[in-house]
């Protein structure tokens, strides 16, 4: 593998981390929403987690509204739950980070001893990065809301359930988003790196 070609993966890594930590809503990495329909009318109540923020909108026979709040944010949202867990993935992407930058220099020093420990750790990092958002996000967001419980649910990342309670059709969608991706291309490239002779 040519070293031009590390550096652009490191770089590729270190960007998959920043876009988590600094791109805001369009990089948030889980949604969950709640439909409702009550004969013609339908209403929806969806959140959105980003690293610093969770987006709450809510749409109601055609009107909607929505709004920012951050994690700390104490008038707003008493989040201890969700502002600890992000405290924790936020320094597991700045971890990735690092490990970008360090396998960026690298490929610019042309030193590769150290290379595939480096892109180990960065494929192990980013399945704990998954591996903690797949499990422990959901739990955090019931502690603060008790949503699943009152749908009788158990909190889970993913969920696309229909259901029919009190004259109301209930759909109900827990996804992942667009930065739940992020850590899948770092495992990708880290995982790339671990025996870079493969590729040479």
């Amino acid at each position: 593998m040519g070293d031009k070609t590390v550096q652009n993966f490191g770089i590729a890594i270190a960007i998959c981390g920043a876009l988590f930590v600094f791109g805001g809503q369009t990089f948030a990495i889980w949604t969950f929403a709640i439909e409702e329909t009550i004969e013609d009318d339908d209403s929806e109540l969806k959140f959105t987690f980003g690293a610093n923020e969770f987006e709450v909108e809510y749409e109601d026979d055609g009107d909607s509204e929505s709004d920012d709040i951050a994690y700390d944010d104490d008038e707003e949202c008493d989040c201890n739950d969700l502002e600890d867990f992000f405290g924790n993935l936020k320094l597991m992407f700045y971890a990735l980070i690092v490990c970008g930058v360090a396998i960026a220099y690298f490929g610019n020093s042309g030193d590769l001893e150290n290379l595939p420990a480096v892109a180990g750790i960065t494929a192990v990092l980013s399945v704990a990065i998954l591996a903690y958002t797949f499990t422990a996000l959901p739990e955090a967001f019931e502690d603060e809301t008790e949503l699943f419980e009152s749908l009788d649910e158990d909190p889970f990342f993913f969920v696309n359930m229909e259901d029919q309670r009190d004259g109301a059709d209930i759909h109900l969608k827990a996804m992942p988003y667009v930065g739940f991706f992020l850590p899948v291309v770092s495992l990708t490239l880290g995982g790339l790196l671990v025996k870079p002779e493969w590729m040479s």
